[in-house]
């Protein structure tokens, strides 16, 4: 019988694959995004949330911050994965 200490390091494996199969099934979009449409697009609490977790990369050009759409579109389904599988384990 397993601990609840390896149940939560085999889900959490289980939700890094995931997400990188994620990453690699999701095609790039080209273009980047500033703050304010990333804002716009997936919230400002949110992208506040990834970018205090360092999860979601922002460099400055000129005066504005940049953000990488595809970075952030593949953080967004790797949460939604990660939700479903923990979801699917409480419904056990």
């Amino acid at each position: 019988m397993q601990t609840v200490r390896e149940l939560m390091e085999q889900a959490e494996t289980l939700s890094n694959l995931v997400a990188d199969a994620i990453l690699k099934r999701t095609a790039p979009v080209k273009d980047d995004m500033s703050e304010r449409e990333a804002r716009k697009a997936y919230g400002t609490r949110w992208l506040k949330a990834m970018k205090e977790k360092g999860l979601a990369d922002a460099h400055r050009i000129g005066g504005r911050w940049i953000y990488s759409r595809h970075q952030l579109d593949c953080l967004r389904a790797a949460e939604r994965e990660h939700a479903r599988l923990i979801l699917r384990d409480t419904e056990r």
